[in-house]
């Protein structure tokens, strides 16, 4: 008991401001690559299904490497190897949006692909027999429909992006993470000051859990 009486809120209210800028930065890095893994995400899933063989190999390659490759090995060799190889140098940001972005992408391609896959193939030929393109199928028809069936499993993406973003600590992303172990090591009060960064990580995903907790319940009933 006596290491609880040592504790001192104290700490955590002086500083409480400093974890709070890591937070906006995790917020940050997550909406930055979240936003590219959807836009790219869709790029490689409809390459998936191009008549070309060439594309479509190529975008089974990119879903399956990153998919499969750790994120921590993908985030040090972007940091560390990458400008070794181009040249140019990257901002410790910059690496870490980019390793989280191609492995979201990639598992958010097959997302995408999967709600596509879904979709009725009747209801592609009836578009077709009415005039319109290819293009205006996968448009007009498929994506709105794909949109509502993928949301509440990219919502569980961006749950797990969200926590993963603390990786970015290790390359010296200044988010959560980093600052709680700044602050950790700095005033030698590991106990309250990373307890800390769990309960305002735990406080800035609950509600969103919860939201995603609901897609489920009302996009997909069945598996919700």
């Amino acid at each position: 008991m006596e290491p609880l009486r040592q504790l001192q809120s104290s700490v955590v209210i002086e500083n409480l401001g400093f974890l709070l800028q890591g937070l906006k930065l995790t917020v940050g890095v997550s909406v930055v690559t979240m936003a590219l893994g959807l836009v790219v995400g869709l790029l490689i899933a409809l390459a998936r299904g191009s008549r070309y063989r060439l594309i479509g190999a190529l975008a089974y390659l990119y879903t399956e490497l990153f998919r499969t490759l750790p994120l921590l090995a993908l985030l040090f060799w972007i940091y560390s190897s990458l400008p070794i190889l181009t040249g140019i140098t990257f901002t410790s940001f910059v690496s870490a949006v980019l390793a989280f972005a191609l492995t979201v992408s990639a598992h958010q391609a097959e997302i995408y692909r999967a709600g596509i896959m879904s979709i009725a193939p009747a209801q592609r030929q009836a578009a077709l027999a009415l005039g319109m393109s290819n293009a205006q199928v996968m448009r007009r028809i498929v994506l709105p429909q794909t949109a509502a069936r993928i949301l509440p499993v990219t919502g569980s993406l961006w749950i797990s992006l969200f926590k993963d973003s603390s990786l970015a600590s290790i390359i010296a992303v200044h988010e959560l993470m980093f600052q709680g172990r700044v602050l950790a090591a700095n005033l030698f009060r590991p106990i309250e000051i990373l307890t800390t960064v769990a309960v305002i990580y735990v406080i800035a995903l609950y509600p969103q859990a919860q939201l995603v907790n609901f897609l489920y319940r009302r996009f997909m009933p069945d598996g919700g």
